[in-house]
């Protein structure tokens, strides 16, 4: 299992995005409403459960490690 942060999934998302060609033809193909695509890729909403779907992800919360001094 390989986690990903925020920054990941935004840059799979702009790749997967620019390979389709445009926001319009990911959004089509994928099922997802362009205007929320676009607010998600201009970082003024977070990826929805449709969004991590079309990218084949899912969000897990992680107990990030504690380190003892």
């Amino acid at each position: 299992m390989r986690i990903f942060e925020l920054a990941d999934v935004m840059l799979l998302l702009r790749s997967e995005v620019k390979q389709a060609g445009s926001q319009t033809a990911w959004a089509k193909k994928n099922g997802i409403n362009r205007a929320i695509l676009n607010m998600v890729l201009k970082g003024h909403r977070a990826p929805n459960k449709a969004i991590l779907r079309a990218l084949k992800l899912r969000m897990v919360f992680v107990d990030p490690p504690r380190y003892s001094s």
